[in-house]
C-alpha cells in the first residue's frame, strides 16, 4: 500500500503510455468538470451549456491524446493493461448504476415535493445524467491509475 503514493523513482518519463494517457484524461476531466459542477448550481442551466461542456471535453481530450500519442514511442499493451482497463470500466459502470438510481430518485422526490418545475425536467435530467457520467469517468480513471501504482 505504501508504494501507491511513492513518487520517488517514478517520474513522468518512466510511466507507460497508458498511464500517461490516464493522467492526461484526469487533468482534462477535472479541468472541465469543476466549472461544470459550479455551472449546474446556477439557476440558468440550459441544454446549450451542457452541450458546450461536452464539446469542450471532447475537443480537449482529442488534443491532449493526440499530443501524447505523438511524443510517446512505446504504445504497446500487455495483459496487465487489459486487466486494469477492465477493472476500471467495472468500477465506472458500478458508479453509473449507483449514482443514476440515486439521481433519478432525487429528481423524483424534488418533483413530487414541487421543488422542480416540471417544464424544466428535461434540463434537470440531462444535468443529473451528465454529472453521473462525469463522476463515473473520474472513478474509472482514478481506479485504473491506482491499479497501475499497485502493480509497480
Amino acid at each position: 500500500m505504501s508504494n501507491i503514493f511513492d513518487t520517488g523513482a517514478n517520474t513522468m518519463s518512466s510511466l507507460s503510455y497508458q498511464q500517461k494517457s490516464l493522467y492526461a484524461a484526469l487533468v482534462v476531466n477535472v479541468a472541465v468538470f469543476l466549472p461544470y459542477f459550479v455551472y449546474i448550481h446556477t439557476p440558468h442551466v440550459t441544454v446549450n451549456g451542457i452541450a458546450a461542456t461536452i464539446t469542450v471535453l471532447v475537443v480537449a481530450q482529442a488534443i491532449f491524446q493526440a499530443i501524447l500519442a505523438a511524443i510517446t514511442r512505446n504504445r504497446l499493451k500487455d495483459e496487465r493493461d487489459n486487466l486494469i482497463r477492465l477493472r476500471g470500466y467495472r468500477a465506472g459502470y458500478l458508479t453509473i448504476l449507483g449514482f443514476m438510481i440515486v439521481g433519478m430518485a432525487a429528481l423524483w422526490i424534488h418533483t413530487t415535493l414541487g421543488q422542480i418545475n416540471p417544464n424544466h425536467m428535461a434540463v434537470h435530467f440531462l444535468s443529473v445524467f451528465f454529472a453521473v457520467i462525469m463522476l463515473a469517468e473520474l472513478v474509472k480513471t482514478i481506479s485504473q491509475l491506482l491499479a497501475y501504482r499497485r502493480s509497480l
